[in-house]
């Protein structure tokens, strides 16, 4: 069976294609949604509970930040592509401080 080269560069071009794709992080609206959904699973609250700030920390891209009138503040440190960094909670408070 012999394929042509002409479907072997569409295939070709169609996983590079679908790789770049993953490569794009996500925007900034996009992970707030995300970890605002994370928020209402585990809490209960409303997603317009949520807000986010730019980081200064190393690999963490910013911080989205939660609050109600009756809890203390519930907050996720994210990376580029909107995944949970593990800060610690010392820094995290400071986070939450500026």
């Amino acid at each position: 069976m012999k394929i042509s080269l002409a479907a072997l560069l569409a295939c070709a071009c169609l996983l590079g294609l679908v790789w770049g794709q993953r490569a794009i992080p996500p925007d900034e609206t996009e992970i707030i949604a995300g970890v605002a959904a994370q928020y209402v699973a585990e809490t209960g609250g409303a997603p317009t509970d949520c807000f986010a700030r730019p980081s200064a920390l190393e690999g963490v891209r910013m911080v989205v930040i939660c609050e109600n009138d009756r809890d203390a503040p519930w907050a996720r440190a994210v990376d580029t592509y909107g995944a949970t960094v593990d800060i610690g909670p010392d820094l995290l408070a400071e986070e939450l401080r500026t």
